[in-house]
């Protein structure tokens, strides 16, 4: 246990607050270029925080479905800039902004405090 036993018993509520600070996140990235040779197709489909797979050959079969923190899509809906970027044309795309904005600030944040 070490460190973490010690600042369990300094603080009772640290298992509490450990678990308010873990946040879970996916992303689904766009197909590669050998995913789209092979016209492989996305079974992933997200509403909000909701992530469902879904298996193609089985259409009938209830989708598995998930809840994460953060659920980003990043499949389509945007258009590469000069800079390489990938921009948001669609309202659903997460693009880098978003995602760094909603975990990487904060991260970055108490990272400066120390």
């Amino acid at each position: 246990e070490g460190r973490r036993g010690y600042l369990h018993c300094l603080d009772p509520d640290f298992e509490r607050i450990m678990a308010e600070n873990v946040r879970v996140a996916v992303r689904v990235r766009p197909f590669n270029s050998r995913e789209k040779t092979r016209n492989s197709v996305a079974i992933i489909k997200m509403t909000e925080k909701s992530t469902e797979i879904v298996d193609p050959s089985q259409p009938d079969i209830e989708p598995k479905r998930f809840t994460f923190d953060y659920s980003y899509w990043s499949h389509d809906g945007f258009e590469e800039l000069a800079d390489g970027y990938l921009s948001a044309k669609s309202p659903q795309y997460a693009d880098q902004k978003r995602v760094f904005d909603d975990l990487g600030r904060g991260v970055l944040d108490n990272a400066w405090k120390g």
